[in-house]
């Protein structure tokens, strides 16, 4: 029982449509998430595809959960958000049925949207206000079901044929828009072989300051956590491998619970002819003085995100507790 996927920022969708990036106060949960995406394109048929499920998993049964936000007057049809194959434009989920502000569960075939629940569920009746979501599909195909939780609340459910054309399987979230451009935005979206119900939230621990050691050039953390998110106009660097870079994080939220699982996600590259070809990201603890990283990322010549999950702490080899004070973001050349 795992995470499969987690996102909230604009580097979690390189694929399909660029989406948009909202910091409005009410749109995201302050001190859990740092924005809101917004899906890109200002059409139903235009897609956000988000990075693979860890490990390339696919999956016929599984949880979707995030938190949405109207931004404006939704007067038609789409934003859509659910389960999706990287291999096609086609999303099973929930979705956004006219200016009532109201969600349905359906499907979403390359603009061609097909309603499966007879009624619809009134959300998202205020501007800037977040509702939480817990989407779930049970054996995915001619005779599935999907059902819809709000603020942990069950709504509906609908058992049918769920099939999309050339969809086996999932292997990723995807969303799209409506016939208008970000009036909905979303945050804190974690998909899971697993029920997301008993989930708290998702916390984008972003660089807050230097860390234990700085041996790339352009160090300062500030140069790998631009305020404008996405953007690759300043960068921290090396062409000599074996060196490290660390950082600070922002610390977790308030509250009890324990630690699932952790994402390092970093958009990196390395240039023609570079003497460091390869990233490894992780962690120093500096409560045990340990530095463990992940797999070796081979990177290409442009800009693109690159992650790992850790379900365990890997300076440890124990599971995560409720805290992360005291570890920093690990960069290594390879």
């Amino acid at each position: 029982m795992a995470i499969l996927w987690c996102g909230g920022e604009d580097s979690d969708w390189p694929n399909g449509v660029v989406p948009g990036v909202s910091t409005t106060t009410g749109n995201f949960r302050a001190g859990w998430a740092r924005c809101a995406i917004s899906p890109g394109g200002n059409s139903i048929s235009n897609f956000m595809k988000s990075t693979p499920f860890d490990g390339g998993a696919t999956i016929t049964s599984g949880w979707l959960r995030w938190y949405a936000a109207s931004t404006g007057t939704d007067a038609n049809t789409g934003f859509f958000i659910g389960f999706g194959n990287l291999s096609t434009s086609a999303v099973l989920g929930v979705y956004v049925t006219g200016g009532a502000r109201t969600w349905a569960l359906g499907k979403n075939e390359a603009g061609t949207i097909t309603q499966f629940a007879a009624t619809t569920v009134a959300a998202n009746s205020g501007a800037n206000t977040t509702h939480r979501y817990d989407l779930q599909v049970t054996n995915y195909g001619a005779s599935g079901t999907l059902s819809l939780y709000i603020d942990g609340n069950f709504i509906i459910s609908y058992t049918g044929n769920i099939a999309m054309t050339g969809v086996s399987n999932f292997n990723c979230v995807q969303i799209s828009n409506g016939a208008q451009n970000a009036y909905i935005v979303f945050s804190e979206i974690i998909a899971a072989d697993e029920s997301t119900l008993g989930f708290q939230g998702l916390a984008t621990l972003a660089p807050n300051g230097n860390g234990s050691t700085q041996a790339w050039s352009n160090p300062a953390y500030t140069n790998f956590n631009p305020i404008s998110y996405g953007s690759d106009l300043n960068s921290t660097f090396t062409n000599t491998a074996g060196q490290d870079e660390q950082a600070t994080m922002i610390a977790v939220p308030t509250g009890t619970f324990q630690i699932k699982c952790v994402k390092v996600v970093a958009r990196a590259m390395a240039t023609a002819g570079a003497a460091a070809t390869n990233l490894k990201i992780g962690f120093n603890n500096t409560n045990n003085s340990t530095v463990a990283e992940g797999a070796t990322h081979a990177l290409s010549t442009g800009f693109a995100p690159v992650e790992d999950y850790f379900a365990t702490d890997p300076t440890t080899g124990t599971a995560w507790g409720a805290s992360l004070s005291g570890y920093q973001l690990e960069l290594r050349s390879a």
